[in-house]
This record gives structure tokens, C-alpha cells and sequence, in this order.
């Protein structure tokens, strides 16, 4: 067996702690620069069918560009529109949310002895905290908006260059490569543009399913708020895993909050039923073999992904560790890499057997 470098070791070992370093603060760049990359790989497509019909390069991407934004526009008024109506109606839950209180207060009494008028006693005394230092959380959440909104317009101005001169820049990475190795190196950016916009759009009609789902079952058992509720739980299901979770605790909370305490179980269900459809049903057909990788990396992913960069790591590292993968593949001395990160799940044969038949659909 051949001896391990000493030397190797350790530049490798340096390589991946300055690479940690240079993402971990290297972020308020960074982020906004891949959701740019992401989103224009999505986009391309839309903006190549604009340009068959006539329409200027730079035209066609600022068609696509004002379409992501009136897109974005659409869910934000939808979600405000919702939180209007809810607030409007806050007065029919407050007999619900204080039998709730209450029995949340003689269940702390019983299991830790701590009886209800310290319970109060201790939450007026943090609210009194927090009234006192309005001013510094006023402060903190408006400099988290005007980033939010600095974000997306950087994101923006990114992404129409990037469209706009998308060819420069393919033509640029194949001047680093050998006139040998060009055509792997084409295959290599075709497979990262598939493999990002499949990404984007499997998650999107995942969420827009979930979102239809939750709004018809959410409406039948006369939960209320419904789109609303719809639309909390399916925004954090954009990341895999952890994001369902975290997303049924709002309609599950609002099921507790509601007159009709029967609503608790048929909440449950529904999200249950709804994201097993999506994980068995839609998730294997839009996201296709493209994504390719190992449900452990996944979860490494996203662990990794909060750790570096928050939340929007947790969406970006999983198209990101897809796209590592995709490069380890077309390198022989990476291929070991590639393999570890593949997937080695294999499909339901009823999913093949539904694959096969579409494709043999497409061919004719």
C-alpha cells in the first residue's frame, strides 16, 4: 500500500481551513454572488426562448429579471394580505390562546411546582426587558430589511450581467482547460446548468404541490387561515429534511389556537399525507438522477451550509455539494470523490417502470 504524504496531508488539510475561512467571511459577497449563479442557470432557458423570438440578449434578460421580481412581488402581497386578515380576526382566538395559556401554566405547576403567578411574574418582567430595548430590536430589524432589499438588488445586477454575458464567461472557463480536454469541459458546464436548474425547479413545483395540498386539506377540515398557514409551512420545506419539520409547526400551533380543538389530528394528517406524496410521488420525477448525491451529504449540506453561511447556506450548499460532484466526475484522479458523494439509493422500480414509459413517449 503506498504511504500517505506527510506533505500532501497537510496541504490538503490547510487548503480546506482556508477555504472554510474565506467562505465563513467572505459571505455578504459570497451569497448573494451563488444565488446569483443559481437563479441565472434557471432562468437561461426562459431568456434563450425570448431571444428565438426576435428579442434582443440584453431585452431578454431584463424580461427575465422583471419576471423573478414580479414573481416575488406576488408572494410578498399574497403574505401580507394574509397577515392583514389574520390580524383582523385576532379577537376570536384570544379566548382560545387564553385557555391554552392556561393550561400550559397548571402544567408547568404540576411537573416543576412553579405556580402560575410567578409564571406571570416572570413573563411580565422579560416583556418589560424587551419593551426597554425596543429601540435597539427597531434598530436591528430595520438594518436586517435594508440588507434584505440590498441583497436582492445586488442579486439583481448580478444576474444581468451574468445572462447578459453568459457566453464571455463559458468561453473563458474553456480557455483554462487544454485543447484536448474542451469537449469534457463543455459536458462538465452543461451538467452544472442542469444540475442547478433542475434543482430550483424540482424544488419549486415541490412547493407549489405541498402549497396546494396544504390549501385544499387545510380549507376541507375548516382550519383557519389557510393560505396563510399553506404558505409558512411550505417556504421552510425549500430546505430538505429539516424544513418540513419546521414548517408543521405553524399550522399545528394555529390548529391548537382554534375553537375547534379536533382540528389538532386532521392537521397532522394532512401534512403527513401531503409530504409523503411529495417525497415518494413528485420529488423522484422533477428532480430527476440530475441532483445525484448521497442523502449523507445532503445533511452534511445543510449542517455545513448553517454553519457558514445561516440559512442561505442551507439552500446553496446542497446545489453547491451537486455541482462538486459533478466536476469530480469528469476529473479521473477525483472520480474515488465523485463516487462518495453519488447517490447509492436505488429508484422504486415502480418509478423506473413510470420513467421508461415517459421516456418511451418522448421518443416516439
Amino acid at each position: 500500500m503506498k504511504p500517505i504524504s506527510i506533505y500532501k496531508a497537510s496541504a490538503t488539510t490547510l487548503f480546506v481551513l482556508l477555504l472554510v475561512v474565506v467562505l465563513y467571511y467572505g459571505r455578504p459577497f459570497l451569497v448573494p454572488f451563488f444565488f446569483s449563479i443559481i437563479l441565472s442557470m434557471l432562468l437561461v432557458p426562459i431568456a434563450r426562448r425570448l431571444e428565438s423570438w426576435g428579442i434582443g440578449r440584453l431585452m431578454a434578460t431584463i424580461l427575465c429579471l422583471l419576471l423573478l421580481v414580479l414573481f416575488i412581488a406576488g408572494f410578498v402581497w399574497v403574505i401580507t394580505a394574509e397577515i392583514t386578515r389574520i390580524s383582523e380576526n385576532l379577537t376570536e382566538m384570544k379566548p382560545r390562546l387564553d385557555q391554552v395559556v392556561n393550561q400550559v401554566q397548571q402544567w408547568v405547576n404540576s411537573t416543576f411546582g412553579v405556580p402560575p403567578s410567578k409564571q406571570s411574574q416572570f413573563v411580565s418582567e422579560q416583556v418589560t426587558k424587551l419593551t426597554e430595548s425596543s429601540t435597539g430590536l427597531v434598530k436591528s430589524f430595520l438594518n436586517g430589511v435594508l440588507g434584505m432589499v440590498s441583497s436582492i438588488v445586488l442579486v439583481l445586477i448580478y444576474m444581468l450581467f451574468l445572462m447578459w454575458k453568459r457566453d464571455k464567461y463559458r468561453t473563458f472557463f474553456l480557455k483554462l482547460v487544454s485543447r484536448e480536454s474542451k469537449p469534457d469541459a463543455r459536458d462538465t458546464i452543461k451538467e452544472i446548468t442542469q444540475v442547478s436548474s433542475q434543482y430550483l425547479v424540482g424544488r419549486l413545483i415541490s412547493m407549489l404541490f405541498l402549497a396546494v395540498c396544504y390549501t385544499v386539506g387545510f380549507s376541507i377540515i375548516g382550519l383557519p387561515n389557510a393560505i396563510l398557514l399553506s404558505l409558512i409551512a411550505v417556504l421552510p420545506t425549500i430546505v430538505p429534511y429539516v424544513g418540513p419539520f419546521v414548517g408543521s409547526f405553524f399550522p399545528v400551533s394555529m390548529a391548537l389556537l382554534s375553537s375547534n380543538t379536533g382540528l389538532v389530528i386532521p392537521t397532522v394528517g394532512i401534512l403527513v399525507v401531503a409530504q409523503a406524496l411529495d417525497n415518494n410521488l413528485i420529488e423522484p420525477f422533477v428532480m430527476g438522477a440530475k441532483m445525484n448525491l448521497s442523502p449523507l451529504f445532503i445533511i452534511i449540506g445543510i449542517v455545513l451550509g448553517q454553519l457558514i453561511w445561516g440559512v442561505a447556506g442551507m439552500i446553496l450548499f446542497i446545489p453547491l455539494f451537486s455541482i462538486i460532484r459533478a466536476v469530480f466526475d469528469h476529473i479521473p484522479v477525483l472520480h474515488p470523490y465523485s463516487y462518495l458523494l453519488e447517490d447509492d439509493i436505488s429508484e422504486s422500480v415502480w418509478i423506473g417502470n413510470i420513467k421508461d414509459y415517459i421516456n418511451k413517449l418522448r421518443n416516439k
